[in-house]
């Protein structure tokens, strides 16, 4: 785990009966000594938090996605079967990935690990195969952080260059989801305050590199979150093309790319020189 912050306050992003999951399933997945870490806004709204980002998020997140690193099906049965067992979880009707907390609020279990298979593929064999297409897990997994709650404690979360590779990826597999780019230029927007000291202190180039930018904080904190993305990429040959070719697509058509115009900067070039930067920052650490 690359960071350790100060505790957070949970009731500032999540409500209470998120808390509530949380205090069930974190000492349950520590018991049973299941690696794991948060994705998702969630993992967004408590990394920028932790590093001192004080706004609460226009929407409280009620839904929790938890990556399980898991050996095999059996294991990923297992760990569903004890923690449907704890007081108000039942396992969903239809989806095999998922348990409902009191009816209402639902948890997303997404197995990677050796449970992948040669295909890159996780297959779980509920009712019917259900196949899940799982990119990104592992490469993001090593940079996770660990922050301590309120609650006493401990979530090990997606960092925030995590969170947008794998939104990047999600949102090439749902392109009608706005809310996936929407949650990776709010990251953009709103983490160069934050890491200041650190951009400045490992990454100090862009500060003059990207002086002449229109959008200089944006690009800045971009072309950094795309240099993290190629750290973590390097070795994941298969996927940096994917993750390459998708943000070209988006930097080449200037007159009608899906990302950049899904984004809310001033003009549709504005968007795309920001995307461009988090395509040149994973350029700088793979080249």
């Amino acid at each position: 785990m690359s960071n350790t912050y100060q505790p957070i306050l949970l009731n500032k992003i999540t409500d209470e009966v998120v808390i509530e999951i949380l205090n069930a399933i974190i000492p349950s997945l520590k018991f049973l000594k299941i690696e794991y870490f948060v994705v998702g806004a969630f993992a967004r709204d408590v990394e920028l938090l932790a590093k001192g980002y004080n706004d609460s998020p226009s929407r409280k997140t009620r839904d929790l996605d938890l990556a399980v690193m898991l050996s095999d099906e059996k294991a990923f049965n297992n760990l569903k079967f004890a923690l449907s067992k704890l007081d108000g979880f039942e396992v969903h009707q239809t989806e095999p990935i998922k348990l409902v907390y009191k009816k209402s609020y639902e948890v997303d279990l997404l197995p990677f690990g050796e449970i992948v298979n040669e295909k890159g593929l996780v297959e779980l064999k509920a009712k019917k195969t259900f196949t899940l297409d799982m990119p990104g897990f592992a490469e993001v997994y090593p940079s996770t952080n660990s922050i301590t709650t309120d609650q006493g404690f401990e979530l090990k979360v997606c960092s925030l260059p995590g969170v947008v590779l794998l939104k990047l990826i999600a949102w090439e597999d749902r392109n009608h989801r706005t809310k996936d780019i929407q949650d990776i230029e709010y990251i953009i927007r709103n983490l160069y305050l934050l890491e200041i000291e650190e951009i400045a202190s490992s990454n100090g180039d862009l500060l003059d590199i990207l002086e002449h930018e229109v959008n200089f904080t944006e690009s800045v904190t971009a072309r950094y979150i795309g240099r993290v993305i190629g750290g973590m990429l390097k070795d994941s040959t298969t996927l940096l093309n994917r993750v390459e070719q998708l943000l070209m697509r988006n930097i080449q058509d200037t007159d009608n790319s899906p990302m950049g115009k899904i984004m809310s900067f001033d003009t549709l070039e504005e968007s795309i020189q920001v995307i461009e930067q988090i395509y040149l920052g994973i350029k700088d650490k793979t080249t």
